[in-house]
């Protein structure tokens, strides 16, 4: 198995966008618990055709980071699925109601990102190392 630069490229891409995908999510979760952003009609009504894409998207997540983030949970799937189901709808329809992101929002965003490109390096470690051992015996 050799790693080709533009696959280790393109899986730390994938990890900071779901850590910005995340970041999005929890600042409009903060920013409707603080009463910034309100829930409008269009947003209800679009939030189960996004949750249900953010499920399957979710269900995709776990089983292409298996490998390299978070690989020891038990139940990963349900886990991502859920975590999908909930962070597309808050992500895409709080964020778009904000005329500006607050220092908070981006605050999280980049933290949910870094977070998640560092779980990725972890991992990416582990499999480096698990390939060189069975490849070259050390």
């Amino acid at each position: 198995m050799r790693f080709h630069f533009y696959i280790v490229i393109l899986r730390c891409s994938g990890a900071s966008g779901i850590g910005v995908l995340l970041g999005c999510a929890i600042a409009s979760l903060f920013g409707l618990l603080l009463g910034r952003i309100s829930l409008t009609h269009e947003w209800l009504l679009a939030s189960p055709v996004l949750a249900l894409l953010g499920a399957v998207f979710g269900l995709v997540t776990a089983r292409l980071t298996r490998l390299w983030l978070v690989p020891h949970i038990d139940r990963r799937r349900q886990l991502f699925t859920i975590i999908g189901a909930a962070a597309l709808p808050l992500a895409i329809g709080g964020l778009n109601q904000t005329a500006h992101a607050g220092p908070l929002a981006v605050g999280m965003v980049l933290l949910c990102a870094v977070v998640l490109v560092w779980l990725w390096f972890r991992g990416f470690q582990r499999e480096l190392a698990l390939v060189r051992q069975y490849r070259w015996g050390r």
